[in-house]
């Protein structure tokens, strides 16, 4: 018979703390410290969490802190800061500046000067901004902000450049005599770096030595990964390989506990792996192998592990499961068959053959059509029937049995209504139907696909066949980015909806006042306060993952990241409640509220977007999609192909269109700035509309790949309809480019627009 379908070796049951008990007393942060790191630190032991009591004074349920309330700017100091956090970093040094010079009032010039000084060193003025921060930390020796100020000192120092190290340290070690540092091993991490550059090696080990003692490294999994990771990388570089393999097992279990999504947590654990077999450990590697196919098998780490743990010693479930994510479609159908052959009273018999099935049409098996056919009929609900169904119909479609797919699509439609596949199928139906005389039929499907589902290019162009007019943003400014704000009542309307479908627990009503997220909260706002956003995005990881990243939880950290300045990781929080809501069965962002659908696309840089739309006459929803695709909203990032900022530039088109726009005193630095790269943007996407006689997928598609293989694509046709244009895209890249940036655009206009 083989292996039961779950069985797992014994080898691969052993506790992964008798691991880490095995080999973490190795962590020693030098041969020169007379003390080893503190077992919280090694992985010995755990810190215990605190009991989670439900405070009488929290917040509510999913209400955002006050901190993040969504009301619109209501002093001049708010309204410099929303200026600053959408990327127009002039007008805010300037409204920073005037209200310093004008008040009377010492704390509000305190603070304007502070926020002037955060606005240039945001803006890459690291000069400017140490002369105000110099000037600021000896004016105000006892403000509440010292700490902030400082941190701030030492950023800009840093950005100085590597001259300036000595200058970091000093100014980083002064931060740390501030009263109670919210992350002090962060700042010692610092202190690290910069004196092992300075070749002052004995003093860095000694602040790691520190960093790891230090009382918030012990009692925060994200301070405590941070820690982990910094000896790791220091440990390979002084080819010490034992305490390599034990900071990277103990990085494992600080990044599980801190919530990393399984792509990373398989790549740490596959260092772990590399590590454990440098040192010979190969049973401690197998033991992290066997983790990775068992907890991360959807992910590419997990088929090199199955790889070197041989795949026949691998249970069948999870060879399938990790091959079909790999693509590996002869290894997966080899496993589904011993399943079918070997497991006839298997649970998950009906989902064994759909997978099974489109493993065979992947392998263009024959006969593998009317295995598709019969699995979808046994697997009702299933996302791999769905799947299975949608191949089916698509292969009868391109042999062209039209008649034998639009049953199928039908089928698809009525028996599997919440997945994608059955919106794309109430689209198919809506141009095949009419083709084969059922025109009533197929309006009705086209509408359907418009209104139905989750929102995905189907939508976009059934609204287009349609000729339904699509959402237009407000008319006004003003308009334009109160819309993108959370209100008190898209907060209300949350709580609601997910208590009447049972989404929150009576422990996710205590909200973020809950006595055991204080700690990681505290971390994650002064993070973002001091601008080290890489650091907070484990801090809010933590803060979800003591929940369990229920979705109230998740939404509520996700509004105070975004009120913190970082939308990107913001968004991506926003896009993991997408998928925790999809797993419950509200998959349709047709159907969600506000808090979930503002949280996944925002209005990121929306005075911005909204002023160059308008300038270049371009829809601003357009511009969104567009900045969403290109850099997910990060202005510093830089591609391979060395194209820069939100709208990702490469060189010559921006000396062009700066030529253009007559922009004064550009230079190829600016594009990583906000209130260059968005117009820059806008005005280009505006001209390849134009040149496209107004086609706005022949634009996208040239934002991507170049004017050159557009009228290739669409056959010549300025006039080609969509569905052939993207079908005759010869680029994989620039088809999904196309597909993706549509949908996005569809679906700010969902949200955001007005009739």
């Amino acid at each position: 018979m083989g292996q039961p379908l779950n069985a797992v070796p014994a080898c691969a049951k052993q506790s992964r703390r008798a691991l880490l008990q095995r080999i973490a007393p190795a962590i020693l942060v030098s041969d020169i410290a007379s003390a080893s790191i503190p077992d919280t630190v090694s992985g010995n032991t755990l810190t215990p969490i605190p009991t989670r009591v439900a405070s009488p004074t929290a917040a509510p349920a999913t209400r955002p802190p006050e901190a993040t309330s969504p009301a619109p700017p209501s002093t001049p100091l708010a309204e410099a800061r929303a200026t600053r956090l959408d990327g127009d970093y002039r007008n805010a040094y300037l409204a920073f500046h005037g209200e310093a010079m004008r008040s009377r009032d010492r704390d509000t010039r305190a603070l304007a000067t502070l926020g002037s000084a955060e606005t240039l060193l945001t803006d890459r003025n690291p000069g400017q901004a140490l002369e105000l921060l110099d000037e600021w930390i000896d004016t105000y020796p006892e403000h509440p902000q010292q700490y902030i100020a400082r941190c701030l000192r030492a950023r800009s120092l840093e950005q100085l450049g590597p001259s300036r190290r000595s200058d970091c340290v000093t100014a980083y070690r002064e931060a740390l005599y501030v009263a109670n540092p919210a992350h002090p091993e962060v700042l010692r991490l610092r202190i690290a770096n910069h004196l092992f550059a300075l070749g002052q090696t004995s003093n860095a080990w000694q602040e790691l030595q520190l960093a790891a003692s230090g009382p918030t490294s012990t009692t925060t999994q994200a301070g405590r990964l941070a820690v982990l990771e910094a000896l790791n990388g220091r440990y390979v570089e002084a080819r010490d390989p034992v305490r390599v393999a034990a900071t990277a097992v103990a990085s494992l279990d600080a990044a599980v506990l801190v919530g990393r999504i399984p792509e990373e947590l398989a790549e740490i654990a596959w260092r772990a792996v590399t590590a454990s077999m440098a040192i010979g450990d190969n049973e401690s590697a197998n033991l992290i192998r066997w983790r990775i196919v068992t907890d991360w098998p959807e992910t590419p780490t997990a088929f090199l592990a199955l790889t070197e743990l041989g795949s026949s010693t691998v249970p069948a479930w999870a060879r399938a499961r990790i091959a079909i994510a790999n693509s590996k479609w002869k290894t997966a159908r080899d496993a589904l068959d011993w399943l079918v052959a070997n497991a006839p009273t298997d649970p998950n018999r009906g989902r064994i053959r759909a997978m099974r099935a489109v493993s065979a049409n992947a392998l263009g098996d024959p006969g593998a059509g009317a295995q598709l056919d019969a699995s979808s009929a046994e697997a009702p609900g299933d996302r791999w029937g769905a799947r299975a169904l949608w191949e089916a119909a698509e292969s009868r479609r391109d042999g062209g049995d039209l008649a034998g797919a639009s049953i199928r699509y039908a089928k698809l439609a009525t028996d599997f209504p919440g997945s994608a596949e059955a919106a794309r199928a109430r689209y198919r139906l809506g141009r095949l139907l009419p083709d084969l005389g059922d025109v009533a039929s197929g309006n009705r499907a086209m509408n359907s696909a418009a209104d139905l589902g989750p929102v995905g290019f189907h939508t976009y162009r059934a609204r287009a066949i349609l000729g339904r007019r699509p959402a237009r943003p407000p008319s006004t400014l003003p308009a334009f980015i109160a819309s993108g704000a959370l209100t008190e009542t898209d907060w209300m309307t949350w709580e609601d909806w997910l208590a009447t479908r049972g989404l929150i627990s009576a422990e996710d009503r205590t909200g973020l006042g809950a006595p055991d997220l204080a700690m990681p909260l505290n971390r994650l706002d002064s993070l973002l306060a001091t601008g080290f956003v890489d650091e907070a995005e484990d801090a809010a990881r933590e803060a979800c993952q003591l929940r369990q990243f229920s979705p109230s939880i998740v939404a509520s950290v996700g509004a105070r990241v975004q009120a913190g300045g970082h939308v990107p990781f913001s968004m991506s929080l926003g896009h993991r409640l997408l998928r925790i809501l999809a797993d419950t069965g509200e998959g349709s962002l047709l159907t969600l509220p506000n808090v979930a659908r503002k949280l996944a696309y925002p209005l990121a840089y929306g005075r911005l977007v909204g002023a160059s739309a308008a300038r270049s006459a371009v829809d601003p929803y357009l511009v969104m999609a567009v900045m969403k695709q290109e850099s997910w909203f990060r202005p510093e990032v830089t591609s391979a192909a060395n194209a820069r900022g939100l709208t990702q530039f490469i060189r010559p088109t921006a000396e062009s269109v700066a030529r253009e726009l007559n922009w004064p005193n550009w230079n190829w630095d600016d594009m990583t700035r906000p209130y260059v790269s968005v117009p820059f943007g806008a005005h280009h996407l505006a001209q390849l509309i134009d040149m496209f006689r107004g086609n706005v997928l022949f634009a996208i598609a040239s934002y991507n790949a170049g004017p050159g293989p557009i009228l290739k694509w669409a056959n010549g046709d300025y006039r080609r309809d969509d569905d052939l244009f993207v079908a005759g895209i010869t680029y994989r890249e620039t088809r999904e480019y196309v597909t993706s940036v549509a949908t996005y655009a569809e679906c700010y206009r969902e949200i955001y627009g007005v009739s």
